[in-house]
């Protein structure tokens, strides 16, 4: 059984049709890469996927539940979480805080959240930097950041939308080592990406978007 199944998913905007009929399977323990053209509607897809938008036809099973329609929160409960293409961070909160909130999509405790945090900020390598405001955080450092917001709500898949774009060489490098050691430690990765040299060394499947099909 597919650890998520797409099936006929559709998108309109009015007379704008931005997914059409979409299939897509991601199994447990994959890394699948989700590539094409600016406008081909990753980004959309992701966002029925992940409930911020509401799919005008077709459904979303994961682990084997009918998802299509639930709110964010629900699904982020249920065990999906994303990160988003324009960095949303909580500028005036510390790097720790702003991981916290993330953990308390698992806990009411705030020791519990702060620990889990502290768990996730050395898994991401920014335990130097949990007492800075993520409003001083270099753009690379405030990826990683949504990286572990997300990683903090305790994910069997992680979502993430061009997740190494605006990055330099070394920076890209760092991302890449850093989606293969999330994968490493048994969660499940859907990607969007446009560097090509990114999304095809690490994907064990990748799916192509054109005019808001799948191709």
């Amino acid at each position: 059984m597919a650890l998520l199944e797409v099936k006929e998913l559709s998108k309109r905007f009015g007379g704008l049709v931005a997914n059409d009929r979409i299939d897509l399977r991601v199994n447990e323990g994959e890394i699948v890469g989700l590539i094409g053209p600016n406008g081909a509607g990753k980004t959309t897809l992701f966002n029925c996927i992940a409930g911020f938008y509401p799919p005008s036809g077709g459904s979303v099973r994961f682990k084997g539940q009918e998802i299509t329609g639930l709110a964010p929160n629900e699904i982020c409960l249920l065990g999906i979480a994303r990160t988003f293409q324009i960095v949303r961070v909580f500028k005036d909160l510390t790097v720790l805080d702003n991981v916290m909130v993330g953990a308390f999509n698992r806990t009411n405790s705030a020791v519990r959240a702060r620990q889990k945090a502290l768990e996730v900020l050395d898994f991401c390598g920014l335990t130097p930097k949990k007492s800075m405001l993520a409003a001083g955080l270099t753009i690379a450092d405030k990826k990683r950041l949504e990286f572990a917001k997300a990683l903090a709500t305790e994910p069997s898949l992680l979502m993430l939308d061009e997740a190494v774009a605006g990055l330099n060489q070394t920076e890209t490098a760092e991302a890449v080592e850093l989606v293969k050691k999330v994968r490493e430690s048994g969660i499940t990765v859907l990607l969007v990406e446009h560097v090509m040299e990114v999304v095809m060394p690490i994907s064990n499947r990748v799916v192509v978007l054109d005019y808001g099909k799948k191709i």
